[in-house]
């Protein structure tokens, strides 16, 4: 079975996707901080016997160099998923020097960087930057949600970023992005998830198995290459 890194594995996206990866591959979870849910994914007996490694760190604050060394001292991923975010919706007039730094390291710097270093390792392979749809559709697409200027900036950045790497990296390695809208998320209040259904055109949530497909898609599609897909249902 061939190894997948994924960042963020215990985030809103990236813990639906674990049980689907752990089907066929190897894996190399990241995660930041949330043991009990990684206690939870571990759970599964399938998760756990794909597992290869946990890397438990802070991009905010750790080494981007040292956690890229952890990962490829358990081997080199063929498949690498960036998940790892931090959604923030500071008003406008709270904005501070330290959140854009704080945002932009861990939203923007690291997933980037990483990319870059573990892209220039890989003699083949598929790196997907996983996000939101405010990476390629701005500020507004989401009701009820108002994410903060740092945010919008740090994450809409990231569709240059991709056309930028699947050039660079290419033919060993291709780079893309998939831009995911609302997902069933049982933290959000009734009120949002009714205002989100009501928004989205295709009126159904994204399901997981939906962006596991999507990966697979790219995986198994050699010319795909630079581009951001979405699963949004028509946002």
């Amino acid at each position: 079975m061939s190894l997948a890194l994924l960042t963020g594995s215990t985030g809103v996206l990236g813990r639906k996707l674990v049980p689907y990866l752990a089907k066929s591959y190897k894996l190399i979870l990241h995660y930041r901080s949330s043991d009990e849910v990684l206690k939870e994914l571990l759970s599964d007996s399938a998760v756990r016997k794909s597992l290869v490694k946990v890397v438990k760190w802070d991009f905010s604050t750790g080494s981007l160099e040292d956690f890229i060394r952890k990962v490829l001292d358990a081997g080199m991923p063929s498949l690498v998923i960036l998940s790892a975010s931090y959604y923030d919706s500071t008003p406008l007039a709270r904005v501070s020097e330290e959140l854009f730094n704080y945002l932009v390291k861990v939203n923007l710097v690291a997933p980037s960087y990483i990319a870059l270093r573990i892209g220039r390792e890989m003699s083949d392979g598929l790196i997907v930057f996983l996000t939101d749809m405010i990476a390629i559709s701005g500020h507004e697409v989401y009701a009820e949600i108002k994410p903060s200027l740092p945010y919008v900036a740090s994450r809409g950045s990231l569709q240059y970023v991709v056309k930028h790497l699947a050039k660079e990296l290419a033919p060993r390695v291709r780079v893309i992005g998939i831009a995911v809208g609302w997902i069933e998320n049982p933290r959000a209040s009734r009120k949002l998830r009714e205002a989100a259904i009501r928004s989205i055109p295709t009126k159904t949530f994204v399901t997981p198995d939906e962006i596991y497909l999507a990966i697979e898609l790219a995986v198994r599609s050699p010319n795909l290459n630079g581009v951001f897909l979405t699963l949004s249902g028509g946002l």
